[in-house]
């Protein structure tokens, strides 16, 4: 059968059509073959096909075939639905779609129409061939070197702006009010190619934001300040110290080590004069610390000398060996302030202050009135500097050292004592925010710190150093100090500190402590003072409402947590009881009267109706009964007629 009669419909079949010799001869070859023979390897030899076992029906011109080959009910119509191994598909009138896709890459292949006996259904075989997609692939590079050359350029501007802006901030500024950059200076910090419009964005946000670390603080130490050498030993000296004196330094630590300072002590009781200074210098100027401590056991162990020798003069001595910047004597004038940020004392080592601090803690019962009030005054303008809130052990012996020297000074001495603390912190520094620094340094777990801490809060919130000659119990209470709230400083206006205004609200919580109230055993004060604490716990909440921190405004967001927490401490620490919550019986209805006249109504309804019912039940019981009686008689007189 030729390919165009092959490819025809399939209602061809039935039609008569005209076959040569050579076709009836050969065996048919589907044509299924030829489209696969492409991806078949070639074969050697050309294979014979056993007959079919249901032959195509005879051509006309052949009638003796056609009556050999009757047509039947089983014969199976070739190029039908159902396909075998050798028919061909009637899909294969149409365009094969592998052709389609593989019409720019040709396969060459062996064109035979030969079919292998042992291969697959066409259902079950798939192609060997990997179709490319007809989508163009566009390659990408893995690195941008011009992107990566540009992050390079923006990283180096970065780290220049960083480098300037922490230049700026290092510089000194003696004036003594908050340090603002200029435009110009933050354009110069923020200046690049892609973001220099921003300038004046940035600014407004570093002007909005407050930044802490521009604020004026004071410096108790020198910043530039390197420690000072030894100083030789007194070469004068006799007896046996004179051996251990006229040592090297090496020499003189072993001995240290050894004990053999301390065992001269025990044996003698007593260091000379020069040799006691000398040890009470290097234990401000030494870097070993074995060598302070054994300096220190030596000086505590010898308490006349220290109420002889430690005087107010050597104090100062001291402290400028210390590095102490600040003349201390001056008690009336204004301390300078600067603009140096927190980290102005980074990489300094603390531990001949610390050595020092632990000397005063244990040599404050043996000195002179005179000496304590030197020490404690300096060490609370060493507490003005913000530097103890970042060095823990500082801290930590400081507090040490301020319990035992507050406690060294007499009770009679004690109320001008005081006075003259206040007044000195009050005239050195003007800004609330700096004094709060030694507030925050005075433990509260000790009895005279915690007094002095309220008497510098009352100084300082009612702007008056004379407060602090009383106890705060006889200054403060809650009336005034809801008065206080209502004063200029506490109301928020466009040029309002909110820092300042923060220490303020410290101040108010140090003078407040504990309410001051005394139980009288009655219950009307009581009762009134919890009204005033209430009062002011309104009061503060009306302040916390007026504060709007959104935005970058971290200064406002701070004094708010401060207001919330004073707040909550009114509530319930210093409230006598806490305040009983309102039921819904406890509210004050406008309507209330009206429904109590209505219930009343309708419970004397129901009361009249339960009467009706009440009378009409013994009318019932009396007509039963007259019933009864009515019965009975007429029972007795039937009776009586039998």
């Amino acid at each position: 059968m030729s390919q165009k009669n092959k490819n025809a419909n399939i209602l061809s079949f039935f039609k008569p059509v005209a076959k040569s010799t050579q076709d009836s001869e050969a065996p048919q070859t589907p044509r299924k073959l030829e489209n696969r023979s492409s991806l078949e390897p070639p074969s050697p030899s050309p294979i014979r096909l056993p007959p079919s076992p249901s032959p195509l029906p005879p051509s006309p011109c052949t009638p003796a075939a056609k009556a050999l080959t009757p047509p039947t009910r089983d014969r199976e119509i070739r190029a039908s639905d159902d396909e075998d191994e050798f028919a061909s598909s009637s899909d294969d009138s149409l365009e094969n779609l592998s052709s389609i896709l593989n019409r720019t890459r040709p396969v060459k292949g062996n064109d035979s129409p030969v079919k292998k006996l042992f291969t697959s259904s066409r259902s079950k075989r798939t192609t060997g061939l990997i179709h490319s997609s007809p989508l163009a692939i566009v390659p990408k590079h893995k690195f941008d070197f011009k992107a990566l050359a540009r992050d390079a350029k923006k990283d180096i501007a970065t780290n220049e702006s960083s480098s300037r802006h922490r230049a700026f901030s290092d510089t000194e500024d003696d004036v003594g009010t908050p340090v603002e950059r200029s435009g110009d200076q933050v354009e110069n910090i923020v200046k690049h190619k892609d973001v220099g419009h921003t300038a004046q964005r940035v600014l407004r946000t570093v002007q909005r934001s407050g930044a802490g670390h521009l604020r004026p603080r004071y410096c108790f130490f020198d910043v530039n300040f390197n420690p000072p050498p030894s100083t030789p030993p007194p070469r004068n000296l006799k007896g046996p110290w004179r051996i251990w004196v006229q040592a090297d330094d090496k020499t003189r630590e072993e001995y240290f080590r050894s004990g053999v300072p301390t065992a001269l002590f025990k044996r003698h009781g007593s260091l000379p004069d020069e040799l006691f200074i000398w040890l009470i210098d290097e234990l401000c100027v030494h870097q070993s610390f074995t060598y302070r401590e054994e300096c220190a056991d030596l000086i505590t162990n010898c308490p006349e000398q220290v109420e002889r020798l430690v005087t107010p003069g050597l104090l100062k001595k001291l402290f400028s060996r210390l590095g102490v910047s600040a003349n201390l004597d001056d008690r009336e004038s204004e301390l300078p302030m600067s603009a140096l940020n927190s980290g102005s004392y980074e990489g300094r080592d603390w531990g001949c202050l610390e050595s020092f601090l632990s000397v005063l803690k244990t040599s404050s019962v043996y000195m002179v009135l005179p000496s304590v009030v030197y020490t404690c005054h300096a060490l609370l303008r060493m507490a003005l500097d913000g530097f103890l809130h970042h060095t823990i052990d500082v801290l930590k012996a400081f507090e040490d050292a301020i319990r035992a020297l507050l406690h060294a000074v007499p009770l009679p001495n004690w109320d001008y004592f005081c006075f003259a603390t206040c007044s000195m912190v009050y005239n050195h520094v003007k800004s609330q925010s700096i004094r709060s620094n030694v507030l925050a340094c005075l433990p509260r777990d000790h009895i005279e710190s915690n007094e002095l801490r309220r008497r510098l809060a009352v100084a300082f919130l009612f702007e008056d150093p004379e407060l602090s000659r009383q106890d705060p119990d006889k200054v403060v209470t809650i009336r005034a100090l809801a008065n206080r709230l209502d004063r200029d400083d506490f109301r928020f206006k466009s040029n309002t500190d909110f820092t300042e205004l923060q220490a303020g609200i410290t101040f108010f919580d140090a003078a407040l402590d504990d309410g001051c109230f005394s139980p009288t055993g009655d219950l009307e004060d009581e009762k009134r003072f919890n009204q005033d604490v209430d009062e002011l716990t309104k009061r503060l909440r009306e302040l916390w409402k007026e504060i709007n921190d959104s935005g970058m405004k971290l200064s406002r967001t701070e004094l708010k947590s401060t207001i919330e927490w004073v707040r909550q401490r009114l509530m319930y620490s210093v409230r006598t009881r806490k305040k009983a919550k309102n039921s819904i019986f406890d509210r004050e209805d406008v309507s209330l009267p009206k429904q109590q006249a209505y219930m009343k109504s309708f419970l004397s309804r129901v009361k009249e109706k339960d009467e009706i019912f009440q009378d009409a039940v013994e009318v019932r019981e009396e007509l039963k009964e007259i019933k009864e009686d009515l019965a009975l008689r007429g029972a007795e007189k039937t009776t009586g007629e039998h």
